[in-house]
C-alpha cells in the first residue's frame, strides 16, 4: 500500500453478507486494526448510512406542515368539546338561590371579612394615614407615612450654651479689666496726693462738689453741719427696703444712665472693690463708726481694696450688670452685721430722695 492511496476497506468472512452492520466481535476489530498497521478503522457502508440519516431529516417545509396539521387538530378538539349556544343559555339561566349564596358567604367569612376591613382603610386613607404613597406633596399638604422615619436631613437647633459661656468669659475679662484699671487710678491718685502733700498744695477729690446755694444738695455735695454725709448717686428712687417678688430686698435702687456717677456716701476704707455675685460689679465701704454701705450693678469702678475715700468722693458710675432689670444703683447699709432702710439712715442724717 502506497503512501499516497487511500486507506482499502477490509472484509471478512463474518460481516461479508452484511457489509452495514458494523462487527460486534473485538476480534474482528482487532484483526481489521492488524492489517491496517494499526491505523483508524472506518466501518464499512459509512457513506450510505450517513445518505440515509440525511434523506431521514425533517426539511423545513416538512416541519411547518407538521405544525400546521397539528394546530388544526388542537383547534378540532376544541370545537367538539366546546358548550354550544343552548349550554350557555342554560349556564346564564340558571342562578345560586338566596341559601346557596349564605353557605358560601359563611364557608368565606374571613376572606369577606379581610376584603371588607381593606375597603374600609382604602376609603378612608385620607383620615386614616396608614397607606404609603408616592405622590409629592402639594404645596401646605402634609402626607402621612406608615412608619415614622427619623429626619433624613435636619438643621440641628443651635445651642445658646456656647454664647452665654463666651457673654461670661467676656464679662469676666472686663471685670478684670475693671480692677486693672481702679488700681492703677487708685496709684495715680496717690503719686498725686503725695505731690500735693509735699509741694504744699491741696488735692482736691475727684467731682466733690461744694455745698451749694439755696438749700439743694445734690448728690456728692456735702451738706454744711452734717458730720460728712451725702447721698451715694443722683437719680430717681424705684425700689425700697423689704418684702418684694416673694423675696427680701436688702437694700434701695436708684435709677438713672449709665455711667451717673456713684458717691461714697461717708469717709471710710473701702474693703471689697471688684465682682460679686447677683451684683455684677460692687464697692463695699467700712466708715469711721463700723457701718458698712454697698453699692452695687456698678458700669466700673475708681477706687481699690485698702484705699481710703472721703466722702463725697466719686467712686464708681452706674451700671446695669448682675441680676437687674434696667441701669441703677442698689445701695445698702448694714450696721452691727444687719441690713437696716437705707432711707431712714439716710434721713438721720439730713438726706433723702424727697
Amino acid at each position: 500500500m502506497g503512501s499516497g492511496s487511500a486507506p482499502a476497506e477490509i472484509s471478512s468472512p463474518e460481516n461479508a453478507g452484511d457489509p452495514e452492520e458494523a462487527p460486534a466481535d473485538p476480534r474482528i476489530l482487532f484483526r481489521r486494526a492488524a492489517a491496517s498497521g494499526g491505523g483508524p478503522v472506518i466501518a464499512p457502508g459509512w457513506r450510505e448510512r450517513g445518505a440515509r440519516a440525511r434523506a431521514a431529516r425533517p426539511t423545513p417545509r416538512q416541519r411547518l406542515a407538521a405544525a400546521h396539521r397539528w394546530t388544526s387538530r388542537q383547534l378540532g378538539e376544541l370545537r367538539d368539546h366546546s358548550p354550544t349556544r343552548a349550554e350557555l343559555a342554560e349556564l346564564i339561566a340558571r342562578r345560586p338561590s338566596a341559601r346557596d349564596i349564605a353557605d358560601t358567604a359563611r364557608r368565606h367569612r374571613l376572606l369577606l371579612g379581610g376584603l371588607a376591613l381593606t375597603l374600609l382603610l382604602a376609603t378612608g386613607d385620607a383620615t386614616a394615614g396608614i397607606l404609603v404613597t408616592e405622590q409629592p406633596p402639594a404645596p401646605g399638604i402634609a402626607h402621612r407615612v406608615a412608619v415614622a422615619y427619623p429626619l433624613q436631613m435636619s438643621t440641628p437647633v443651635p445651642s445658646v450654651r456656647r454664647y452665654l459661656d463666651a457673654i461670661e468669659n467676656g464679662e469676666q475679662l472686663r471685670e478684670q479689666a475693671v480692677v486693672a484699671a481702679a488700681a492703677r487710678t487708685t496709684l495715680e491718685r496717690a503719686k498725686a496726693e503725695a505731690a500735693a502733700v509735699t509741694a504744699g498744695q491741696a488735692q482736691p477729690w475727684i467731682n466733690s462738689l461744694p455745698a451749694p446755694e439755696g438749700g439743694v444738695i445734690p448728690p456728692g455735695a456735702i451738706p454744711p453741719g452734717l458730720g460728712g454725709y451725702v447721698l451715694p448717686a443722683p437719680g430717681t428712687f424705684t425700689s425700697g427696703f423689704g418684702g418684694r417678688w416673694g423675696t427680701f430686698h436688702a437694700g434701695i435702687d436708684i435709677a438713672g444712665p449709665i455711667g451717673s456717677p456713684i458717691y461714697a456716701v461717708a469717709a471710710g476704707t473701702v474693703i471689697d472693690a471688684g465682682p460679686a455675685s447677683g451684683f455684677g460689679l460692687w464697692v463695699r465701704i467700712r466708715h469711721d463708726d463700723g457701718t458698712i454701705s454697698v453699692y452695687g450693678h456698678m458700669y466700673d469702678f475708681f477706687v481699690s481694696v485698702g484705699e481710703r475715700v472721703p466722702a463725697g468722693m466719686q467712686i464708681a458710675r452706674m451700671g446695669n450688670r448682675g441680676d437687674s432689670t434696667g441701669p441703677h444703683l442698689h445701695f445698702e447699709i448694714i450696721m452691727d452685721g444687719r441690713h437696716v432702710d437705707p432711707q431712714r439712715w439716710l434721713a438721720l442724717h439730713g438726706l433723702s430722695y424727697g
